[in-house]
């Protein structure tokens, strides 16, 4: 028995790795499965379901493997550790995102995907086949504003002319109308127009690209300084759930202004902003309640417009200057709306229609081709 004893202590890293292999194994079984990392600001892979298929085209492997990696016990410690090894190396780099000057983060974009055609071509038959003007608004990324803050070295894909692509599509249709937003931002660059943490702009950088939309729609540009201002501190975005390294957080900032009502998928609500996510940590989500199929903005204005908006995130915070100048917007995200959008917009053939997107989300998306109908 003593020779036994010996022979396990003369290598003490087998029961170690046995016992660590057996406590893991215990915790997959054992501990629920999580939906959401709160850490990471993203949903975690599910354990996958068998089926023939699965197995025969490798799908089911390539699933269960991420399902492994995201449902590991302890798994904020092992990121967190992750992040720290990185910081002690003196990478400037970790999961794709990139560390600059001044706490900024930045994704890195090296090329265009195989989906931006396909949106580029979806977005040109929607607009070519709608009965009324239909502005298009693409927002540039924090790797074009804020370029002087870069990594050294680092690469970065030229988005204004993959941009271009979009405005060489629709330049000879006659109702389409291309909201350029590039310029409206570049010269307001020694602002913080974006989040050094986030991906996201900012109230003040989606302020300006409200300039330029009142401008190219006609609208009053209304001033929303009237309205009472909040900043929420401790503020990390997408980005920092990435990087996870030492960068200090951002201030939030938002309006408080009035509405009658917003119409989400499951109750009725008085504001535009929810109260709730400003103590969690996707603070940005708080700006319409986060992303939904479709909301409808009851302002309370009798400025005799509507207005229909396809969008993805970066609309949040713009929707709040918009609501000044229009009596109703209904608010569509095609990612989570499983409706007919044509069906949609045949309700008020009178409204303004406005797409607005970040140049990553048309360059990468997979959610365009509802553009076309059901």
């Amino acid at each position: 028995m003593n020779s036994k004893i010996r022979e396990i202590t003369a290598y003490p890293l087998v029961p170690v790795f046995f016992a660590v292999c057996f406590c893991m194994l215990a915790g997959y079984i054992l501990l629920p499965e999580k939906d959401y990392s709160e850490m990471e600001n993203r949903f975690l892979q599910k354990r996958p379901a068998v089926s023939m298929s699965s197995l025969a085209d490798g799908s089911f492997m390539e699933s269960f493997e991420t399902y492994t990696n995201e449902q590991i016990p302890a798994r904020n410690m092992f990121v967190k550790c992750k992040a720290v090894i990185v910081w002690l190396t003196g990478s400037s780099e970790n999961d794709g995102i990139a560390k600059g000057d001044d706490g900024y983060l930045f994704d890195k974009v090296l090329a265009t995907s195989d989906k931006e055609a396909k949106n580029i071509a979806a977005i040109k038959n929607f607009v070519r086949s709608a009965d009324r003007d239909v502005y298009v608004a693409v927002a540039p990324t924090s790797t074009w504003i804020n370029a002087d803050k870069l990594p050294k070295g680092m690469p970065v894909l030229d988005e204004v002319s993959c941009s271009n692509d979009l405005t060489d599509a629709l330049k000879d249709i006659p109702n389409a109308h291309i909201i350029y937003l590039y310029d409206a931002l570049i010269s307001h660059a020694d602002e913080q127009l974006f989040y050094r943490t986030d991906h996201h702009w900012t109230t003040a950088g989606a302020g300006y690209a409200y300039e330029a939309v009142a401008s190219a729609m006609g609208l009053e540009r209304k001033d929303i300084t009237q309205y009472e201002k909040h900043s929420v501190n401790d503020f990390r975005g997408t980005h920092y759930a990435k990087y996870k390294g030492f960068v200090s957080a951002d201030t939030l900032e938002y309006y408080d202004v009035p509405i009658k009502g917003l119409a989400l998928k499951e109750r009725m609500v008085d504001n535009l902003i929810d109260e709730e996510k400003l103590s969690g940590f996707d603070k940005y989500g708080a700006f319409m309640y986060g992303n939904d199929g479709l909301e409808i903005v009851d302002t309370g204005n009798s400025k005799g417009r509507s207005l229909y908006i396809l969008k993805d995130s970066y609309a949040n915070c713009l929707i709040p200057y918009l609501v000044m100048n229009y009596d109703r917007i209904t608010v569509i995200d095609l990612r989570y709306f499983g409706g007919s959008v044509p069906d949609k917009l045949s309700e008020d053939k009178d409204a303004d229609v406005l797409l607005m997107y970040n140049w990553t989300f048309v360059n990468d998306d997979n959610h365009f081709y509802k553009l076309v109908g059901k």
